[in-house]
């Protein structure tokens, strides 16, 4: 029964939400390999490419909470179960794609005698892709990551 709602829900997905969907399917499992093959400041780099501001604020709102659903359903119920940092690098590429402003934040914090780090997205101080109160449970760096050599929007 779960199979044909889930099929259900895909089919009433528009087709902007479907190719979001889509695109978060390959671009998971390829920011793992990435990652492992280049390490995580050399992709980032390498997606941070400037792109065109938006103009129109509401179009950028609704967007935003778009691709983020489309990135945490493929995160959840495709084959290959990213982290926290391949999930948000891919949202956070997909946001700039659209020409959308967000911060890749990475937090830390000790939890049984070991550091555990986490890595969200956020929108104006908004997260995206976590609950709000993450910033309690990590401690954040002080500010956004950021490459060496790139401008923001």
């Amino acid at each position: 029964m779960s199979a044909v709602n889930s099929w259900r829900k895909l089919q009433k997905l528009s087709l902007s939400e479907l190719n979001l969907l889509v695109r978060s399917l390959l671009l998971l499992p390829l920011t793992a390999v990435c990652i492992k093959l280049f390490g995580f400041r050399r992709l980032y780099a390498a997606i941070a490419f400037p792109k065109q501001k938006w103009y129109n604020l509401e179009l950028i709102k609704k967007d935003i909470y778009v691709i983020a659903r489309m990135v945490s359903l493929a995160s959840n119920r495709g084959l290959y179960r990213p982290n926290c940092l391949q999930k948000s690098l891919v949202l956070w590429w997909l946001l700039r794609c659209q020409g959308i402003e967000s911060d890749l934040r990475i937090g830390v914090r000790k939890q049984d005698g070991s550091l555990e780090a986490h890595a969200w997205v956020e929108y104006e101080g908004d997260v995206l892709n976590d609950s709000s109160d993450v910033e309690q449970r990590f401690a954040p760096f002080a500010g956004a990551i950021g490459p060496v050599g790139v401008k923001s929007l």
